[in-house]
């Protein structure tokens, strides 16, 4: 059996970029970070949806406004 590491090289590095969004959302412990994992992997496929995980990975976290008591 006759493998071109190059091909595995590309393959490794293919997949990678393919779980960026995800292992971004997971180390920024994003919020929705289950969902990015759920979109990258089912419609990562198409750059739309790997657009979309990679979106929700990066935005920024909510700020919540707590108003001082009186």
């Amino acid at each position: 059996m006759d493998i071109n590491i190059g091909v595995v090289v590309v393959g490794v590095v293919l997949a990678l970029l393919y779980l960026l969004p995800s292992y971004l959302a997971f180390t920024r412990e994003v919020k929705g970070r289950w969902l990015v994992l759920v979109i990258n992997l089912f419609l990562g496929a198409s750059l739309i949806g790997w657009g979309v995980a990679l979106h929700l990975a990066l935005r920024k976290p909510s700020t919540v406004t707590v108003a001082a008591a009186a």
